[in-house]
This record gives C-alpha cells, sequence and structure tokens, in this order.
C-alpha cells in the first residue's frame, strides 16, 4: 500500500486559506452574535427551546423545540426583530420553524416552585378546605414550596 505523507500545518492555518473555511467564519461569527442576542431577549425557559439556525440577506431562522414554542415566538416576534434591530442586525423577515429535539435525548425539567412562604400559605388553606381534588392538587403545589 502507498501512503502519502500530507505536510503538518498548523490548525489555524486551515482556517485562512482561501479555500478552506476562512469564507464560513463570518457567518458562524454572526450567528453566535445573533444566538446571543435572543437568550438575552427571552425568558430563560423559553431561550433554552429554541435556536438561531441561519441568517440571510436580513431574513433570520428561528428553530423551535415544539409547537408551543413556535407558536410563542411568533407571538414575540416584532418584539425579538426589534431587539436584534438594536443590535446594528438589519432584520427583514423572522421565519420560525419547529425542530424538535431527540426523543431519546434530555427531558426538560420543570422549573415551577414557589416560595417557602407561599407553600406555608397553602399548607393553611388546605386545612381549611374539604377532601376534594382541588385540595390534593393544592396539596402537590404547597410541597413545591417545602424543598
Amino acid at each position: 500500500m502507498l501512503y502519502q505523507t500530507l505536510p503538518t500545518k498548523n490548525p489555524c492555518a486551515y482556517l485562512t486559506q482561501p479555500d478552506g473555511i476562512a469564507s464560513l467564519m463570518p457567518q458562524a461569527l454572526r450567528l453566535i452574535e445573533l444566538r446571543g442576542i435572543l437568550a438575552a431577549a427571552l425568558p430563560e425557559s423559553l431561550a433554552r427551546c429554541c435556536s438561531i439556525a441561519n441568517y440571510k440577506q436580513g431574513k433570520i431562522v428561528v428553530f423551535a423545540t415544539n409547537s408551543a414554542v413556535a407558536a410563542k415566538l411568533r407571538l414575540l416576534s416584532p418584539t425579538l426583530s426589534e431587539a436584534l434591530s438594536k443590535r446594528a442586525v438589519e432584520v427583514t423577515g423572522l421565519e420560525v420553524r419547529v425542530q424538535p429535539l431527540d426523543s431519546e435525548g434530555e427531558t426538560v425539567e420543570k422549573s415551577a416552585k414557589i416560595s417557602v412562604e407561599a407553600g406555608h400559605g397553602l399548607d393553611r388553606l388546605l386545612q381549611q378546605l374539604p377532601d376534594s381534588e382541588l385540595k390534593t392538587a393544592l396539596s402537590r403545589i404547597a410541597g413545591r414550596g417545602r424543598r
């Protein structure tokens, strides 16, 4: 078998070669910048469920993990466009697409919590309620304040 020896180069040299990936770097940096702006403009629970997929000629494509997140993003579209425009990014359109996460992958833990004081207030209310589905549901909610 004949092996050809490739000259060893600094890995950074590949980034600066005209036929290398140097032409992709400005777009990659722009996407990273847009992802940061989007994350800052959204509540944390919503920001972790979406990502900037592409930016081309002023049009931004955002991937949402499910249709509920996509609907919220569409409602916030004017606000997001304004936030992106304030950061010197020309935005002519914002398209939201659903791109589900790998179903075998991560599960998102709910972050609904209440304060200890609110939990104690619910406990006092529970003592006054008769046994019912409402009392059971409120008992679960009050338990979140005890953690």
